[in-house]
């Protein structure tokens, strides 16, 4: 995993925030760098997300974006498919991180749900950074709750319930380690700054101040 490199998220201009309120429900792409493909086209500031598409970053490539009040920011080498949980409600709230990282904040009260290989999260009102590879997941909660569900295999499920207002990390493993799948782990790869520009993306204060 990439663990140690840092989640880096300049602004400088190039990413600009909106109001919630005002923000098209197909989502909106505020920072685009590198290599970026929308279902293997080259994604543009003018492009339209919506249910159903797939993102994929190359080594070089970052998309900062927004979907209605909850703000995204996709780096190199990463996969997230963008669904919706009801196909007559084309919300998007069932989110696919096949590969990469991903950093997000969500609106309050809005349930989400995160899928990564070794993992499902379910989530409302949260901040979180997750990192995701074939054999194991690094999720930090960086504020708000979230609830982390192992994926099936051939070990027992686990679940765990995480709250919190200033980071909370995990692993999370496809197969048992010293009989656990879901154990703690440090803080890293992401910062307190980075997430609060996400939340300023979509018109919301830094979560990290009192």
């Amino acid at each position: 995993m990439s663990s140690r490199r840092h989640f880096l998220f300049g602004l400088g201009g190039a990413l600009l925030p909106l109001p919630a309120i005002a923000q098209a429900p197909s989502g909106v792409v505020h920072e685009l760098r590198g290599e970026v493909t929308l279902n293997d086209v080259p994604l543009t500031r003018a492009s339209a997300l919506q249910a159903g598409q797939t993102l994929r970053t190359g080594a070089d490539g970052r998309v900062g974006f927004s979907i209605g009040a909850d703000a995204y920011l996709l780096r190199g080498n990463s996969r997230l498919r963008l669904d919706a949980s009801r196909p007559s409600e084309p919300v998007i709230d069932f989110l696919r991180l096949v590969t990469g990282a991903l950093g997000a904040t969500f609106a309050r009260g809005a349930r989400r749900s995160l899928i990564a290989p070794t993992a499902t999260i379910g989530i409302r009102g949260t901040g979180i950074y997750l990192e995701a590879a074939p054999e194991v997941a690094y999720l930090c909660t960086c504020f708000g709750a979230t609830e982390i569900l192992t994926a099936p295999s051939g070990a027992m499920m686990e679940t765990v319930a995480v709250s919190t207002e200033n980071h909370q990390a995990r692993l999370i493993h496809r197969e048992a380690m010293s009989g656990m799948r879901i154990v703690p782990a440090a803080f890293q790869g992401h910062t307190n700054e980075e997430i609060a520009q996400l939340e300023a993306l979509v018109g919301r204060p830094n979560p990290f101040k009192s």
